[in-house]
């Protein structure tokens, strides 16, 4: 057989060349490699932004590799896109490998979806564009699809494999970083093959059923729509506020690396803010096996934070963001839809479709906030032995759940709302939503016949004439007319031809469904989408007679002019309703009513329901307390739950003292909640300070309700921690976190301390200074989360000699022994020097100090004291001493001694430094 036979014989059974596919599926990868490369800029910018330094010399630099061992930076940032698109198709990005004896691997799984949506868009817009080129059937889409798709995923893992990331090992040997894997491949494939085959079918002329579900390609269009609005209009208003706050504090907005980072988390952004507005939950998940499990003490486990764990101002405006969203989705859902009247199988489409693709949807959102990262050592020997590790994070599972629910709102929106606002709205504010592939009403009239035995039709407006093949089925075998049933069910009035003529159709047939099984022939010979006539939903009852031409194209081609009622002209025409206006009105008016009435219900409900266990739980009541702790506002604190002390012992909780103390909590999270019947609630919560995470509960006790129906929480007594203040003798005022608090509104009846109560903390606690002679000497007293920590809580501040002070204590104690050396005894009291001499001439001897001991000043246990044993002084005694005789002259005598000082020095609370000598001995 030639060459051309043999296409011939492909393209009978619908194979084509499959070769202008594969270079689809090239353009798709290298798309998505273009964008890998576009996304490895921007992260390098956004380091660079940081101010990390040069990202790749520092992630060597944390493995202790220089450029030389590892490769050069650009090296790694051309085999880095690679990765990136192998990561895009859901692979993971791994190492495993043996050192020494022990066996390790490491993997990280993230979905870059800006990489993944441009190689699906590529893949899915090519798919059209050969399409229209080169037409092929089902049996050739399918196969060149799976060719190209199954070339495009070999390439991928290939790549991938080929240009890993080699880090060198001991001996010469090197672990290899790389995304290649089964999952890769299986990933890839089923992505260029799905989505190059989708392209190509989208081209096809559809089916004749194709009107009746044709609500559920357009329900996954609006699907995407809403979460791109929600996503969108968050990311703004985040944008916004977040910029505004940070050029406030004189930082870098923090947006501009979320946008920067897009292509590589467009996803999970998008996941997070479109899951978060419809309630659902972000969880975040860290397990540990072996030693890692005792070292993660405290850290394993799942987290949730919904979109009520964020700031109050945060929250609301994404509920009014949510909710705007829902109604403007309806909007766009009513807009010019329309279905097939009487029809069981598109009436059930057009209510589940919408729930059906936001379930889908919220599948998708599932896997796109997917993040995990694991790691596993084994062979670590006695100590370490086998560990694991693994984190992730993502959206709650019930998410689709949210999603579907969100869907019903939208279609009971579309339907008891949307058409009364409307008409209110500009038509170009709709439009722009356009439904994929949907099908106009057509208005079917007898044609002239060709020569191949086929009838023409009007189709829709704009379109031209439809060929309609004959005969159709369901024509009487006689060449009468026949009352036959399509398909589908549908009855059509044809003849022999398979042709519906005008003048045929009894008038019992009125208000039947009007719908053609003819199926339309294209250029090419090859069936195209036969149409069923459809109207615009909640039209009156979707009706359809034979009563009176309206504007119906005659046989000849000509329009003819709208009859009476009853006109014998027989042509096809959509008929008036049988109710009267008012009616009509009446009814619709009635079921306005009705549907808000239910809507309103229902809200009512939901809303009643969503604050109640959000914004009026215990949970709330107890994130209230533990946030003023966080800020430090003790007032707040004090509000909310008060500690049960005396007034006195709760001097140290005010804003400007809690709200002074370091070492706060950082962060805390309610973790569950546990209601005793409905009057009281246990509530736990994580509370983390200084890196240390602490689990506390509260009880929480029903006292009412607030706003007339939500329940009223409030927390019972709550236990705080005692500092115990030690206040020196004379005090009269302490400063604790610099801020000054008498003496006398403290809790002194225990004695030398006074307790106060206090948030966890730092408080550093000092007196305040009086003279250039004495420093304030600090205590810091560091107050846990942790009740269990709460023993020997105390703070003792006092005073500490100053260099001039020192001075001054010198100067006092060598004005002592001045006037100690005024003496003319051989031993003055209350002096530390003496002389042993004998028959003193009285009134005959004087001290002379020939030189000061140095004093050296200690804090004891009771107040300062002084002393020079390391430096003695010298004192000569200068006297006459009697003679032997009563004849004998007294003599000149001299006794030198060295003597060593001690005593006290006081400080007095005006700062002023007081000397005395101890009464001991010297």
């Amino acid at each position: 057989m030639t060459p051309e036979e043999i296409t011939r014989k492909l393209g009978e059974v619908g194979l084509v060349n499959p070769l202008q596919s594969v270079a689809v599926g090239a353009i798709a990868y290298a798309g998505a490699f273009l964008m890998a490369i576009v996304a490895v800029v921007l992260s390098v910018v956004a380091i660079v932004v940081t101010g990390l330094g040069n990202p790749v010399d520092s992630a060597l630099e944390s493995v202790d590799m220089d450029q030389a061992e590892a490769g050069s930076g650009v090296g790694l940032l051309i085999r880095l896109p690679f990765q990136l698109v192998a990561m895009a198709t859901f692979g993971s990005f791994d190492v495993d490998g043996t050192i020494e004896g022990v066996s390790f691997g490491a993997g990280l799984r993230v979905l870059p979806f800006g990489i993944t949506l441009v190689m699906v868009l590529l893949a899915f817009y090519g798919g059209r564009f050969v399409q229209k080129r080169q037409r092929a059937g089902l049996v050739g889409i399918w196969t060149t699809s799976v060719l190209t798709g199954f070339g495009v995923a070999l390439f991928t893992v290939l790549s991938a494999f080929i240009l890993a990331e080699r880090v060198p090992a001991e001996a010469g040997a090197s672990i290899s970083l790389h995304a290649a894997g089964f999952d890769t491949f299986f990933g890839a494939f089923a992505l260029i093959t799905l989505s190059l085959a989708l392209g190509r079918l989208t081209v096809r002329a559809r089916r004749s059923w194709w009107p009746l579900v044709a609500d559920l390609p357009a329900a996954f269009k609006l699907a995407v729509s809403h979460a791109l609005i929600v996503t969108v209009l968050g990311l703004c208003g985040v944008t916004i506020v977040s910029t505004i706050q940070a050029l406030i504090d004189g930082e870098t907005p923090p947006m501009i690396y979320v946008l920067l980072l897009l292509p590589l988390i467009g996803g999970h952004v998008l996941s997070f803010v479109t899951g978060l507005d419809m309630l659902s939950a972000a969880t975040a998940n860290i397990d540990g096996a072996g030693a890692l499990s005792y070292l993660m003490d405290g850290m394993n486990g799942t987290e949730r934070a919904t979109m009520f764990s964020l700031p109050w101002y945060t929250w609301l405006g994404g509920l009014l963001l949510g909710g705007l969203a829902l109604l403007l989705a309806s909007l766009l859902w009513q807009h010019q839809r329309r279905i097939v009247p009487h029809h069981v199988v598109s009436l059930g489409v057009s209510w589940i479709a919408l729930p059906a693709a936001y379930f889908l949807g919220g599948l998708v959102l599932l896997v796109l906030s997917q993040a995990s990262v694991a790691a596993q050592l084994s062979g670590g020997g006695f100590f370490f032995g086998d560990m694991r590790i693994g984190a992730s994070v993502g959206l709650a599972a019930w998410t689709p759940l949210l999603a579907m629910m969100a869907g019903v709102i939208v279609e009971l929106l579309s339907r008891f709302v949307a058409p009364f606002l409307t008409p209110f709205l500009p038509s170009a504010a709709l439009s722009w939503f356009r439904r994929p592939l949907a099908p106009a009403a057509a208005s079917v009239t007898s044609g002239a016949v060709g020569a191949a035995g086929a009838s023409s039709a009007v189709g829709p407006a704009g379109s031209g004439p439809l060929t309609y093949s004959a005969p159709l089925a369901g024509a009487a075998p006689d060449g009468g007319f026949s009352l036959a049933p399509s398909a589908q069910g549908i009855p059509t009035d044809i003849n022999a031809d398979g042709v519906v003529e005008a003048g045929t159709v009894s008038a019992q047939h009125a208000g039947q469904a009007q719908a053609h099984e003819a199926v339309p022939t294209s250029a090419d010979g090859t069936a195209a989408a036969g149409r069923y006539a459809t109207v615009p939903i909640g039209a009156t009852a979707g009706a359809l007679s034979f009563a009176g031409a309206a504007g119906a194209a005659g046989a000849d081609g000509s329009t003819a002019e709208p009859g009476a009622a009853g006109n014998s002209t027989g042509k096809i025409t959509a008929a008036a309703a049988s109710l009267s206006p008012k009616t009509r009105k009446l009814i619709l008016a009635g079921a306005v009513v009705v549907g808000a009435g239910i809507v309103l219900v229902i809200g009512l409900i939901v809303t009643f329901v969503v604050l109640s266990n959000t914004v009026f739980s215990p949970e709330k009541r107890v994130e209230a307390y533990l946030g003023a702790v966080q800020a430090g506002d003790a007032e707040q604190a004090l509000e909310i739950a008060a500690p049960n002390v005396p007034t006195a012992q709760q001097a140290l909780l005010t804003n400007d003292i809690a709200g002074a103390a370091e070492n706060r909590i950082s962060d805390f999270e309610i973790v569950g909640s546990e209601e005793s019947g409905s009057k009281s609630a246990t509530v736990t919560a994580k509370v983390t300070q200084d890196g240390v995470t602490t689990t506390r509960t509260y009880r929480v006790d029903r006292s009412g309700r607030t706003a007339v129906v939500f329940p009223d929480w409030t927390m019972a007594e709550t236990e705080y921690a005692t500092l115990a203040l030690v206040i020196p003798d004379g005090a009269a005022t302490l400063l604790v976190n610099g801020q000054e608090v008498a003496v006398s509104d403290l809790d002194t009846s225990e004695g030398y301390y006074a307790p106060a109560a206090v948030l966890p903390g730092q408080y550093t606690v000092t007196l305040p200074e009086s003279s250039e002679l004495v420093a304030a000497v600090e205590s810091v007293a560091y107050v846990s989360a942790d009740p269990d920590d709460w023993y020997e809580l105390y703070a003792a501040p006092g005073y500490s000699l100053s260099e001039s002070g020192m001075e001054e204590v010198q100067t006092q104690v060598d004005a002592l022994l001045d006037e100690c050396a005024t003496s003319t005894e051989e031993s003055p009291d209350g002096c530390p020097f003496r002389a042993y001499a004998y028959g003193v001439v009285e009134d005959s001897g004087s001290w002379m100090i020939d030189s000061y001991p140095t004093v050296e000043v200690e804090e004891g246990e009771e107040g300062w004291y002084f002393g020079s044993s390391s430096s003695a002084g010298a004192a000569t005694y200068s006297y006459q001493k009697e003679g032997w005789g009563s004849d004998d002259e007294p003599t000149d005598e001299t006794d030198e001694s060295s003597f060593s000082v001690s005593g006290t020095v006081t400080v007095g609370e005006d700062g002023t430094v007081a000397v005395e000598f101890d009464d001991g001995w010297w």
